[in-house]
């Protein structure tokens, strides 16, 4: 078995024999693992960040290529057809491509966003609920000074050489009724779950892409295959058969490449 560097340069290697530029560890990849891009001359680019380990280098240069065989095959990423004819036909095999991204997404990261989102609908009823006896027509027409209104979307501001924080405001402020600090602080919460809300939905978006469920489960496929076997069975049957009755070559050169 050949070593992982070995493996990324042989990847790289056919990559640049068809034209594409890769670039590993020389930049931040804008912010991601890696990206792979089509420039206006229709040229291929891809880039690994520079941040991660030989290892990750592998995965995402994986996760890369798959994007850039995608994109041969079906330039707008809307179909998985090329590889998986079945896909449309058999609803096991976007399950199981689902099962492969649930599986993929750190429990810690998925967990922490749920809990944010939770914690904050729980303080808006909660302020809602103590806001009852109040005038809402009057607070939502209430003129705030200089700088409240900025604590609906930031916890800490700096102001006149200060810094204020959220949770001191009533302190600070005495002008402010105690009406006036629930109502703030119930727009703050809003705020902040609007935007949990878009993000979560901004990554369901992200994960459920056909591009990103394809790479997602070839990551596995060719670097865990046990793993890609038991979570999905079925596409893993169909994919390995397919590569080799579709004559998918870019995909028969990376399994040579990754399993010899």
């Amino acid at each position: 078995m050949v070593s992982e560097r070995n493996r990324i340069n042989k990847i790289v290697d056919y990559l640049e024999s068809n034209g594409v530029q890769v670039n590993i560890s020389k930049n931040k990849a804008q912010g991601n693992k890696g990206f792979f891009r089509i420039d206006k001359k229709s040229q291929y680019r891809i880039d690994i960040s520079k941040e991660l380990s030989e290892k990750e280098v592998l995965r995402t240069l994986v996760h890369e290529y798959i994007h850039y065989v995608h994109y041969k095959y079906d330039t707008d990423f809307s179909s998985l057809e090329f590889i998986f004819p079945e896909y449309n036909d058999n609803d096991l095999i976007e399950k199981e491509l689902t099962d492969i991204t649930v599986d993929y997404i750190p429990k810690d990261f998925a967990s922490s966003l749920f809990n944010q989102k939770e914690y904050y609908q729980k303080e808006i009823n909660s302020l809602l609920d103590k806001l009852k006896s109040y005038n809402f027509d009057i607070l939502r027409k209430r003129s705030y000074p200089y700088p409240i209104p900025y604590f609906i979307k930031y916890d800490k501001i700096s102001y006149n050489n200060k810094v204020y924080l959220l949770d001191n405001i009533y302190r600070d402020f005495e002008f402010l009724s105690n009406e006036d600090v629930m109502y703030i602080n119930l727009k703050s919460c809003q705020y902040k779950l609007k935007r949990i809300n878009s993000k979560i939905s901004r990554l369901n978006r992200y994960y459920n892409k056909k591009s990103e469920l394809l790479a997602r489960f070839c990551e596995i496929f060719f670097l865990q295959k046990e793993k890609a076997y038991k979570i999905a069975p079925l596409s893993s049957r169909i994919f390995i058969k397919n590569i080799e009755k579709l004559k998918i070559d870019e995909l028969r050169i990376l399994n040579k490449i990754l399993t010899t």
